[in-house]
């Protein structure tokens, strides 16, 4: 089974990391024949093939744009495909991945899978982040209907494609796999070295994490809370853009970190935090209770499927920073029960979430296979 994967997660031809991507696709790689990866890149950054294992390569296109991005992926496809035929092609999203895979399944006959990492359809908020967003949804509505199979990261959206006519029998609910085990090493250390409790947050560089709103919460955290510190993995511009906007310079930037770093910051920290406008799932809430720690979120299509409300965390309106700032000071008053909500939430994802690979292979395999 020869599978090629077309996303922009550069993480996957040699960028900087966040996350667990790498050791996610080495793993894939272990069940099928091969596993290529085309990358949207810039010309600029001049990325090279990227072995991640001797079955997974990542081919960045170094497109002089946007646009050209869909000739180049083709260009390359082309080439893997004269080297090993290619079974079935994977979108990492509905928008010029799935332009460029539909157009491969509709030249080459290839089957086409498109996931949904984000929570695109019927959702206002995500509407509003962008105005290149109202083209992206119309790509959608085109690419969508066409594929022979769609993944999506929870239940809701799922719902939202059923409602606009997609056979549900195309559709299944696969979350991005969380490997639990690697979680149980544990810190009893929460606070920082100036004895402050860590709020910790963990996203890109993308308005969908809604870095306004977070920053709004720790302002007013900090003020009623002045023991605290807060901590930021991943984003850089977009998050000190916000902060320069209130004039709030009380975060501590992390920049990215290889997978084995973010858990250290899971475990050092008191509360996991997100904004987001948006959120097809929310790993980072799995991951966060998977150390034993108590999430508070926006109630985005993803978190709702896995916080519930007061028991392993705290939902809080998209926007209201006011509301976010509140449940974090609670937990932060209350940390007994603060501990009790995270070990709730150890035990809720291990129950209920985990290592979705086999899940994701035969998903390939069915579709490959036309047992849908």
């Amino acid at each position: 089974m020869n599978i090629l994967n077309i996303g922009t997660d550069k993480t996957l031809v040699g960028g900087k990391q966040l996350g667990d991507a790498i050791e996610r696709h080495r793993k894939y790689g272990e069940a099928v024949d091969h596993l290529d990866i085309i990358v949207y890149t810039e010309k600029k950054e001049g990325l090279k093939e990227f072995f991640i294992s001797d079955k997974v390569i990542g081919y960045p296109t170094n497109s002089c744009c946007k646009p050209w991005f869909i000739f180049d992926a083709v260009k390359i496809f082309k080439q893997i495909n004269n080297k090993h035929k290619i079974d079935l092609v994977q979108c990492q999203d509905p928008f010029l991945p799935g332009l460029v895979g539909w157009w491969l399944k509709r030249k080459f006959g290839v089957k086409l899978q498109i996931n949904f990492h984000g929570d695109f359809w019927d959702n206002l908020s995500w509407l509003k982040e962008r105005k290149i967003n109202k083209i992206f949804l119309r790509i959608s509505k085109f690419t969508v209907p066409r594929a022979d199979a769609i993944r999506v990261m929870s239940e809701g959206q799922k719902d939202k494609l059923i409602r606009t006519g997609i056979n549900e029998k195309r559709i299944r609910v696969i979350s991005t796999p969380v490997d639990i085990d690697k979680f149980k090493v544990e810190s009893e250390n929460s606070k920082a070295e100036n004895g402050k409790k860590i709020i910790l947050h963990i996203g890109r560089d993308d308005e969908v994490k809604d870095y306004n709103t977070l920053v709004n919460a720790f302002r007013l955290v900090k003020e009623k809370m002045p023991d605290t510190k807060f901590v930021q993995a991943g984003a850089d511009n977009e998050l000190r853009r916000a902060m320069d906007d209130i004039n709030f310079k009380d975060v501590l930037l992390e920049g990215r970190l290889n997978h084995n770093s973010l858990i250290n910051l899971y475990n050092q920290s008191f509360v996991f935090v997100l904004s987001s406008t948006s959120e097809s799932f929310g790993k980072v809430l799995v991951e966060a209770n998977a150390c034993g720690k108590p999430v508070v979120s926006t109630a985005t299509t993803g978190a709702k499927e896995i916080i519930e409300d007061g028991k392993n965390g705290f939902l809080v309106g998209v926007g209201d920073y006011q509301a976010l700032a509140k449940k974090i000071i609670y937990l932060l008053e209350h940390p007994i029960e603060a501990r009790a909500m995270g070990e709730m939430g150890r035990q809720m994802v291990k129950e209920r979430f985990g290592d979705n690979t086999s899940k994701i292979v035969k998903f390939w395999q069915d579709t490959i296979n036309n047992n849908l």
